[in-house]
This record gives structure tokens, C-alpha cells and sequence, in this order.
């Protein structure tokens, strides 16, 4: 093991927060996912605002952080992942770049095993105050050359890990989805099993997170993320990208709102698609989403029947 790493042999975590509590564990490895340009580093970018601001992030209140940082491993500053933070006013991000650093040599990354003392090099060049966050985009750079190799893949999550109790930091590293079969009852039934490369990342990781673009959830300008942590249960929330392309979370949909998916059923039980009361509802305007919430909380209630896949109608009252 590198000098960079042997420092770390006693050294014990300190009483820091949880970045979320029981979600995104202080120490620990937060693996998210998605496929390539799905929205990862402007999500990251997004999350980073609400740390900042202390503001609720998918409705769990953050702890006050004394740093954040990112390390960027697949493109430029000015052209990959700076573009996100100065599109959400955090431009000054504490950040390094690999293709940006004239002074790095790629070809050290060849010497696979050492890949996770580079890390601990590109996190060191931050500067992080103990008890901060640190963003890898993406991780695999540094999980051991072959992300199907389950004892490399092990042996580098250690490693990272011992480089984290050392400093006094958490880590969130993106990370890629395998590629998609486009008929959705071939993939994975859990959405973190598409994660790409071997279940060591899963085992060995603290909180799986994936993004899910409109492809994915079949749904026109609408993602889905999820988080699935060893201490909390798993959580989805539906988001929307605003003008700027960061991500705003999609309301609940309200009792008036509600009612009014209810007024679309008619009084004499007729079944309506799904589809057709979404095309309908657009106009209020609803996303299918809420439609979808509104339908659940009705037939929850008593008052609508779900009679088939997609297909609803408006309970009678005999």
C-alpha cells in the first residue's frame, strides 16, 4: 500500500454529521448513477446549491457542511461539470481537474492498483476542511481498472474508504448504468442492479443512488432518482429540469388537483386509459406523474377501481 494510504491505519472517525442523515453517511461511500449525459453533474450541481443553502434536499433536512469539493475525471472544468455549478451560482467550487492539471501524467493511471492514491492526491490538491463532502465524477476511474472484477472492485472501496477516515470526509462518486435492453421487462428489476460493473460496488458502498431519464421512465421531460441506503428505506422522487437544465423536484399533487382527476372519470363507472387521462389532464395542466399520484390516493380512498393495467374508472355507488 502507498504512503498516501498507510497514514490511515489508526486513525478513527471523528463525531461529524451525516451530510443526510442515515442517507448519504458521513465516512462513506454514495455511489450514483445514470447513463452517460443523463443529468448527473447537473444534478450533483443542483444538490451542492441546497447543501449550500440548507435547504431540504428530496425532503430530508442536510447538516450544515464546513466544505465541499469535487474531483473531475472525464472532461474539462470549462466543459464538463464547471458549466453546472456556474449555471447554480457556485462557480467558486472548491474543484480539480484531471484533463485540466498540465502537470499530471495519464499514463501513471496505467499502474492500476495505485489508482486509488491518485485519488487520494486529487482530493489532497482541495484542500477540504474535516467533515466535508467530496464529489468524484466519475469513480470508476478509481475502483481498480475492471469494474467487473468483484475482489478489485472490493479491495479499492477499502481503500478509498481508509483515504476517508484519514481526512475526515464523504464521498458521492457518479458512476455509469449498463447498457439498456428498450424493452423495460428485460432489464433489472432494481433500478441500482443496473449500476455498471461487479456487485462488490453495491456490497461494498454505503448508498446506491440512479438517475432516470425520460427514456427510462417513459415519461416526456420527466426523470426519476433514487436512493436506496443500508439504513433508511428506499426513496424515489420525480424531477423536472428548469431553464437553466438544473433539476427541481415535482410536487405532491394537492387535494384540489386531486378532485379534479377525479372530475375527469365519468359518473357512470366508464373506464378510462391512463393515457387518455393524461392526455386530458395536460390541459389543467398535470404531469402524468401527479395523475398517476392522484389516481392511487382515489382508489386508496374507495372512490375510483383500478380494473385493469392502466385502465380506472369511477367508483359507483350502489
Amino acid at each position: 500500500m502507498t504512503e498516501s494510504l498507510t497514514t490511515t491505519d489508526h486513525c478513527q472517525l471523528a463525531s461529524y454529521r451525516d451530510p443526510i442523515p442515515d442517507i448519504i453517511p458521513f465516512g462513506g461511500i454514495t455511489l450514483f448513477a445514470g447513463a452517460p449525459n443523463v443529468g448527473k453533474s447537473a444534478l450533483i450541481a443542483t444538490m451542492t446549491m441546497q447543501f449550500r443553502d440548507h435547504a431540504a434536499i428530496f425532503g430530508h433536512q442536510p447538516a450544515v457542511l464546513p466544505d465541499i469539493g469535487i474531483v473531475a475525471a472525464d472532461r474539462s472544468w470549462a466543459r464538463g461539470a464547471g458549466v453546472w455549478f456556474d449555471r447554480a451560482g457556485i462557480a467558486d467550487i472548491k474543484h480539480y481537474s484531471l484533463l485540466d492539471d498540465v502537470g499530471f501524467d495519464p499514463r501513471s493511471l496505467r499502474r492500476k492498483f495505485e489508482r486509488t492514491a491518485r485519488l487520494a492526491e486529487f482530493v489532497d490538491k482541495l484542500k477540504l476542511a474535516p467533515g466535508g463532502l467530496v464529489f468524484v465524477d466519475p469513480i470508476g476511474v478509481f475502483l481498480g481498472g475492471n469494474l467487473l472484477d468483484y475482489d478489485g472492485c472490493m479491495i479499492a472501496c477499502h481503500e478509498i474508504r481508509a483515504m476517508l477516515r484519514s481526512r475526515q470526509l464523504s464521498l458521492i462518486g457518479t458512476a455509469h448504468s449498463s447498457k439498456l435492453r428498450a424493452e423495460s421487462r428485460a432489464r433489472y428489476a432494481r433500478v441500482q442492479d443496473q449500476i455498471l460493473g461487479s456487485t462488490a460496488l453495491l456490497g461494498f458502498s454505503d448508498t446506491q443512488c440512479y438517475l432516470a431519464g425520460p427514456e427510462e421512465t417513459g415519461v416526456k421531460g420527466e426523470y426519476c432518482f433514487m436512493w436506496n441506503s443500508h439504513l433508511a428505506p428506499a426513496q424515489f422522487v420525480d424531477l423536472v429540469r428548469d431553464k437553466r437544465g438544473l433539476f427541481t423536484e415535482i410536487p405532491e399533487v394537492d387535494e384540489t388537483g386531486t378532485g379534479r382527476v377525479l372530475g375527469l372519470l365519468p359518473e357512470d363507472g366508464t373506464v378510462v386509459r391512463l393515457k387518455t387521462l393524461s392526455l386530458l389532464a395536460a390541459k389543467i395542466p398535470l404531469t402524468q406523474r401527479s395523475v398517476q399520484r392522484a389516481l392511487d390516493k382515489l382508489v386508496d380512498r374507495g372512490l375510483v377501481v383500478k380494473v385493469g393495467h392502466g385502465r380506472y374508472s369511477r367508483a359507483l355507488v350502489h
